[in-house]
């Protein structure tokens, strides 16, 4: 059978589609400067409006398709396809932060992410039933995966190049895009064969071209309360400065009640200058806004992918830097390189361990307090340490 499309509802299947990719790669950003729980919490939303925007616009498409024959879609199929398509994409973005970032892994998340859309898609075209069968071409089914899984990978790849709102925005158009040209191809090489006995079908309550700007404006306000709650929060001490003032004064502390009866004030001891170590600070991200860390009280630092972590004690800080700026920025100070991926400030190293053939520092932090020593930086080490 021949069928035809609404132009307004593939248009309108396009941008569910790019609002949610939006939405699943902006909330899917900047998650190393969460902590764990958190950071969870934030990829399962993510997956939901990435998954379920996928399904938005596979449903709209549907619904704009217009065939000579009456067709109805069955419940059990097409809840399980939204189902799968949140759960394969969210283990795609979540494979992304389960490590440092390689080609290998985001070729990998973006496999993964591809093969939801895909299977979704399939699912989805087996819930349709009534007055006709649904055949699909092998071309179809090769060509629209290709698309699918080598479009993902590459947006993976610009989506987490560098974390700008630039390059989430582009990444997002291009997999908006890239699901609905897996859709729309496979659904060029898709056949509808008419049964030989037309089936009565029962009168839809809502008619397909409101019930689709139905589900597309559900799409888009689901879409747009994740993002809300991805908004960062005034971090503690922001106070808001009054029309006009310096800037510097909305991060002022509050002024302390004074007490009706305030002690007489003891004369305060004279304050050594800090050198120039105390005054070297690095910068890390956290809810949107970028603070500063002393470099004296920095424990440890680990490269992670194009960046890096900080950590103070048992705290962790995502800064923006790579680790060969930050080695470079410290270079003279107290820190020292003991492995490719490892900056240790020697003042807060506890414990110099041995496990077998492999060396640790103990320093408070990273996982299990321990950092790893190269062999090739082990002489080094232990001639900082005085061993």
């Amino acid at each position: 059978m021949l069928f035809s499309y609404d132009p307004m509802l593939v248009v309108a299947s396009v941008l569910v589609a790019i609002m949610a990719s939006f939405t699943g790669l902006r909330l899917a950003g900047d998650l190393s400067a969460l902590p764990a729980p958190a950071r969870r919490i934030r990829i399962a939303e993510a997956a939901c409006a990435l998954g379920g925007g996928i399904w938005s616009m596979h449903f709209v498409g549907m619904l704009a398709l217009r065939l000579p024959v009456s067709i109805s879609y069955e419940a059990l199929n097409t809840l399980s396809s939204v189902l799968v398509s949140i759960l394969i994409t969210g283990l795609g973005l979540s494979f992304v932060h389960m490590g440092e970032r390689r080609l290998w892994r985001t070729a990998v998340s973006g496999t993964l992410i591809g093969l939801g859309i895909v299977t979704m898609h399939y699912i989805g075209m087996r819930a349709i039933g009534g007055n006709c069968l649904v055949e699909y071409g092998p071309a179809g089914i090769l060509l629209s995966s290709g698309i699918a899984i080598l479009s993902s990978i590459a947006v993976v790849q610009i989506a987490y190049r560098r974390r700008t709102l630039l390059q989430v925005s582009l990444a997002a158009v291009l997999l908006g895009i890239t699901i609905s040209s897996m859709h729309y191809t496979a659904m060029a090489f898709t056949r509808f064969i008419p049964v030989s006995e037309l089936v009565g079908l029962a009168q839809p309550m809502i008619q397909d071209g409101y019930l689709a700007l139905i589900v597309a404006l559900a799409a888009f306000v689901v879409c747009g309360l994740f993002l809300l709650t991805a908004l960062p929060l005034p971090a503690a001490g922001w106070i808001a400065a009054p029309a006009g003032a310096p800037i510097a004064a909305a991060f002022a502390a509050p002024e302390p009640q004074v007490a009706s009866k305030p002690a007489a004030p003891k004369p305060a001891a004279p304050r050594a200058q800090p050198d120039a170590a105390d005054k070297l600070r690095l910068p890390y991200e956290q809810g949107g806004l970028t603070f500063f860390l002393e470099a004296a009280r920095i424990t440890a630092i680990q490269a992670e992918g194009h960046y890096t972590r900080l950590y103070e004690g048992q705290e962790s800080h995502f800064c923006p830097w790579s680790i060969s700026k930050v080695e470079e920025t410290v270079a003279g100070r107290n820190f020292l390189r003991t492995h490719r991926s490892f900056l240790v400030n020697l003042e807060h190293a506890r414990a110099f361990q041995r496990k077998h053939d492999k060396v640790f520092l103990v320093v408070p932090g990273p996982e299990d307090n321990l950092v790893p020593v190269s062999r090739g930086h082990v002489p080094e080490v232990r001639k900082a340490l005085g061993l």
